[in-house]
């Protein structure tokens, strides 16, 4: 999976930053002072840019105020400060450490700046009251953040946690300088005060810390260039990737001239029960918008009687039902597989010990590539690796984090602070794609690369999105794609779908909504033309002004009464 991420845009973790730094100043022979020139010139600009909005908008008039912490962040603060006032721009400096705490390249542009003028610098290393603080940014119309880089660890407190509730108070517009002061910059996640920020301007690359966890206060992110690219000593070892348009773009699959329905892959979905098939139908639906050309639904005869009442481009086909049926189950499920290029199997399947047993057999045993989500994630439970570690074709696991967490035995908190490193985990020992849901999917792979979706979506937390994207998925594998790829690809074009909709729906986004969304989004990547709107619209009839005049009818002849 990694060499097919090579063109995704790099997610670096903290000590790949600094092996990044270290390699531009040893290899390249860039001095430090230099980098931190670049970054703060580039992160000026963006302050430059958000200035003009929030002179624009309704937040406070004034200049801005640059908080400074003593470290490399304190001093990419000082060239940001330099670089306003030459461009005619109010700028003030107030520091958040000593004097005697601030060294190297950072106290050389605190030096530099204070001799080249016109930028007040204020000593508020004393200040443990988020009141004094307040008044050192009162007016301003923008604060930036440079206290803590991406070294920080643990809880912020003192006199760098008042300056961080102060600027979180103000009505300022607020920039952090590479991530937010005391944001984790591998998990997202915050032991005490954070910075919470409208943009973060970021140096390189993106960091881990900033696209992992939906929740975390990092605002828009933008990237600062720093005048010469992360080096390939350094590139080739990061293990993780940022999905995006024109990566996933470049991946679709695209039918021939002369493709025809058997040409562009069939799905078997092994999916629905008694009161359930709505879940069957989703996933079939998705696995038709997505491309496949062909898709089975294959339930039990209860079930399949409910999907005949629904179903019109979808075919049916039943299993035996019953504990005691298991066997026959598997057998009838296996010859169905035999006409099919990619199964799901999963969403509202029953849950007894008899299914549970023919899941593990379908998953180990079925020799093409399949996606086991929902239900089928509960049957295998911690055997999950066991069963899969020798499975006869590529799988892709799709949990949530409750099911990550009965695949694996490890608590949802626990999941959840360190989502990447427990879906790689997975993924190494059951040799299977992992797509860990929730905002910003993870996907990891069995070699330990692994991409993350920048979509947070909340319109998609509704019943049946997750049966969508196993659909998509399943008909990505059925046309074609490898199992990574097809990964990434449902997963960033379900979450695009979810906000569009999301847009003109609001929180009333259903599953049912989904499906065609997803054959837009494809449809716009792939550079064709969407389908219109008026292909499932009901038609009305024009205004009578509007219509064409028709030409008079002939008089009738009468014919002659019979006497």
């Amino acid at each position: 999976m990694r060499e097919a991420m090579r063109d995704y845009p790099l997610v670096l973790t903290a000590a790949e930053m600094r092996a990044a730094d270290a390699a531009a100043t040893e290899e390249l022979g860039l001095p430090s002072l230099l980098l931190m020139e670049n970054a703060g010139r580039g992160v000026a600009e963006v302050v430059r840019r958000e200035l003009a909005a929030a002179a624009a908008g309704a937040r406070a008039a004034g200049g801005v105020v640059v908080v400074c912490g003593g470290g490399s962040n304190g001093g990419d603060g000082f060239v940001i400060a330099r670089h306003l006032a030459r461009a005619a721009v109010s700028a003030r400096v107030v520091l958040a450490a000593g004097r005697e705490r601030i060294g190297g390249d950072a106290a050389l542009n605190l030096t530099a700046l204070e001799r080249m003028g016109g930028v007040p610098v204020e000593d508020g290393s004393a200040w443990t009251e988020p009141a004094r603080w307040a008044e050192a940014l009162a007016g301003a119309a923008v604060v930036v953040d440079a206290i803590f880089g991406t070294g920080i660890r643990g809880a912020v407190s003192g006199v760098p946690a008042a300056a961080i509730a102060a600027m979180n108070a103000t009505p300022a517009r607020r920039i952090a300088v590479d991530i937010p002061s005391g944001l984790d910059a591998d998990t997202g996640r915050a032991a005490g005060a954070v910075f919470a920020a409208d943009v973060t301007a970021t140096m390189a690359a993106h960091k881990l810390g900033l696209v992992v966890d939906g929740e975390a206060p990092v605002g828009r992110v933008e990237l600062v260039d720093l005048g010469v690219p992360i080096v390939a000593s350094v590139a080739s070892a990061v293990r993780c990737r940022l999905l995006d348009d024109a990566g996933v773009a470049a991946r679709l699959p695209r039918r021939r001239p002369a493709a025809h329905k058997g040409s562009s892959g069939h799905l078997l979905v092994v999916a629905g029960s008694a009161g359930k098939t709505g879940a069957a139908l989703l996933v079939g639906q998705a696995g038709l918008r997505a491309g496949a050309g062909l898709v089975t639904l294959a339930s039990t005869p209860a079930g399949q009687a409910a999907l005949d009442a629904k179903v019109v481009e979808l075919m049916t086909a039943r299993y035996p039902g019953g504990e005691d049926a298991a066997p026959e189950a598997a057998a009838d499920l296996r010859r169905l597989a035999g006409r099919a290029q990619a199964f799901v199997i999963g969403p509202g399947i029953p849950t007894g010990p008899g299914m549970r047993a023919v899941v593990r057999t379908l998953a180990a045993a079925l020799p093409l590539p399949g996606v086991l989500d929902a239900d089928a994630l509960n049957a295998l439970g911690t055997s999950a690796a066991a069963v899969l570690a020798a499975a006869s074709a590529p799988r892709v696991l799709t949990p949530h984090p409750g099911e990550m967490s009965r695949l694996t035995g490890v608590g949802v908190p626990e999941i959840e602070a360190d989502r990447v490193g427990h879906a790689r985990a997975l993924a190494a020992a059951s040799r299977a794609v992992v797509v860990l849901k929730g905002a910003r999917t993870v996907i990891a792979a069995a070699d330990g690369a692994v991409a993350i979706s920048p979509i947070a979506c909340p319109a998609l937390a509704t019943a049946g999105s997750g049966d969508v994207l196993g659909g998509v998925i399943g008909a990505l594998l059925a046309r074609g794609l490898a199992p990574a790829t097809a990964a990434e690809v449902g997963v960033f074009v379900h979450g695009r779908a979810g906000e569009e909709l999301a847009a003109a729906l609001g929180d009333g986004v259903t599953a049912g909504d989904l499906p065609a969304a997803v054959a837009v989004v494809m449809a716009r990547l792939g550079g064709a033309k969407p389908p219109a709107p008026a292909a499932t619209a009901v038609r009305r009839r024009a205004p009578r002004s509007a219509r064409r005049p028709s030409r008079p009818s002939p008089p009738k002849r009468r014919r002659p009464r019979r006497r």
